[in-house]
C-alpha cells in the first residue's frame, strides 16, 4: 500500500496542470494619445484618438496586446458627392472605434515592429445643424488592419509611427459612401505604460 501511494504521488509530482496562460507570462498595459492623417471623401484631415491595453509577454520575443481605441476626425470634411442642388453642401464628421489586438515583435529592442487589427463601428454626421434631410447620420461598420514601427525612449514610454487601411462597410447618407470613408491613415502614437 505504501509503495501504491509513493508512486501515485511521484507520478502527479511530474504532471502539471495546462492552463491557457502560463503563470511566467508578464503583464503589463498601456495608455496612447495617437495623431493620424488620413482621408475622407477625397479630403486629407487630421484625426485624433486614444488606445489603451492590456500586454501579455508570451516570451521576450512575442507580446499580444489586447484592448480598445477610438479615433475621430478635425476638422470636418466636405460631403463631396452631395445629390442635393437645393441644400447647401455640409460639412461631415465622423468617429470610429472598437476592439483592438496587436502582436509585438522583440519589445526589448530600441526598435521592433508590430501589427494590429480593430475591428468596430463609426458614426458619420453632418456637421451643420441646418441641414434639412431626413437622415443627416448613420452608423457603419469598420475594420482597420495596420502596421507599426517602436522606438523604446524609456522603459515606460514609446513613440510609434505605423499606416493603416481603414476599411467601412454599411454607410447609407446622402453624400458619402463606403469608399468615402475608406482609405490610408498615417498615424503616430505617443505610449505611456508598463511594458
Amino acid at each position: 500500500m505504501t509503495l501504491f501511494l509513493i508512486t501515485v504521488s511521484a507520478a502527479s509530482a511530474r504532471q502539471q496542470t495546462q492552463t491557457l496562460f502560463r503563470s511566467d507570462i508578464r503583464h503589463g498595459g498601456f495608455g496612447q494619445l495617437t495623431y493620424a492623417l488620413t482621408q475622407v471623401n477625397g479630403e486629407t484631415v487630421y484625426m485624433s484618438g486614444t488606445r489603451g491595453a492590456w500586454i501579455l509577454n508570451l516570451t521576450s520575443d512575442h507580446a499580444l496586446h489586447i484592448g480598445l481605441a477610438g479615433y475621430r476626425t478635425r476638422p470636418d470634411a466636405s460631403a463631396v458627392n452631395w445629390p442635393h442642388d437645393d441644400i447647401r453642401k455640409p460639412d461631415i464628421r465622423t468617429n470610429y472605434g472598437g476592439f483592438e489586438l496587436e502582436y509585438v515583435n522583440s519589445s526589448y529592442r530600441l526598435l521592433h515592429f508590430g501589427t494590429q487589427l480593430l475591428v468596430g463601428s463609426g458614426t458619420v454626421r453632418y456637421d451643420d445643424g441646418d441641414v434639412d434631410l431626413e437622415k443627416t447620420r448613420d452608423d457603419y461598420f469598420v475594420v482597420q488592419p495596420g502596421a507599426n514601427v517602436f522606438l523604446n525612449v524609456t522603459s515606460w514610454f514609446r513613440i510609434s509611427g505605423g499606416l493603416y487601411y481603414r476599411y467601412a462597410s454599411n454607410v447609407s447618407l446622402d453624400g458619402t459612401s463606403d469608399s468615402d470613408l475608406s482609405g490610408l491613415t498615417g498615424i503616430m502614437g505617443l505610449r505611456f505604460g508598463r511594458f
